[in-house]
C-alpha cells in the first residue's frame, strides 16, 4: 500500500479519523522514508465551524511539520449544476483536490525517480460496512458488495482494517 520512498498526500478534515491517519503517517515517516503533505478541503457549507476545522488542520500540520494546503471548494455550486447531493459533490471535489495536489507535487519534482505520489484517506472498517449496506440497498451486484477497496489506483486507505473505537483509543 505504501512503500519506502513514496510521497503521500494525506486528506485531513480535522475529524478523528483523518487526524489519526496523519499522526500514524508522521510516526512512519522516518521508518518508511516517506514524505508527507496534507490537504484540507473547505466545502464552504458550515460557516464558522468549517473555518475552525480548517484552522485546526493547519495548526496540527504545523505542529507535526507536515506541509499543508487549504483548498476552497464550491460544493453547493457543483451540486446545483450537476443535480447531485452536496455529499456527492463534496466527495467529487475532495478527490479532485487531492489528485490536483498529487499532480502538482509530481510536476514540482519530476525527477523524483520511482517514488510515486499516493493519496491517503481515512476510511475505516465502519465506512466499508456502510458502503456495502448502501450498495446492497441500491441493488448493486457482487462488485458493490465488496465494500471499499484498500487500494484504488493511487488512493490508499491504511485505516480500513481498524474500527472507529480503535481510532479513538489511539488518539
Amino acid at each position: 500500500m505504501i512503500e519506502s520512498g513514496d510521497r503521500i498526500v494525506a486528506g485531513i478534515s480535522g475529524g478523528a479519523d483523518s487526524v489519526c491517519l496523519l499522526r500514524i503517517l508522521v510516526q512512519l515517516r522516518d521508518i518508511l522514508g516517506i514524505r508527507l503533505r496534507a490537504v484540507h478541503v473547505h466545502h464552504g457549507l458550515r460557516g464558522e465551524e468549517a473555518d475552525r476545522d480548517s484552522r485546526f488542520a493547519e495548526e496540527l500540520c504545523r505542529e507535526l511539520s507536515v506541509p499543508f494546503s487549504l483548498i476552497y471548494a464550491d460544493v453547493r455550486g457543483l451540486a446545483d449544476r450537476e443535480g447531485i447531493s452536496e455529499e456527492e459533490a463534496g466527495r467529487i471535489l475532495r478527490y479532485e483536490s487531492f489528485e490536483s495536489e498529487g499532480k502538482k507535487w509530481e510536476s514540482e519534482e519530476p525527477g523524483a525517480g520511482t517514488s510515486s505520489v499516493k493519496i491517503a484517506v481515512a476510511h475505516h472498517r465502519e465506512d466499508s460496512a456502510e458502503t456495502v449496506l448502501h450498495n446492497l440497498l441500491r441493488g448493486s451486484g457482487l462488485t458493490g458488495l465488496a465494500g471499499i477497496r484498500p487500494v484504488q489506483g493511487r488512493r490508499v486507505r491504511p485505516l480500513l482494517c481498524v474500527g472507529r473505537d480503535e481510532i479513538r483509543e489511539y488518539l
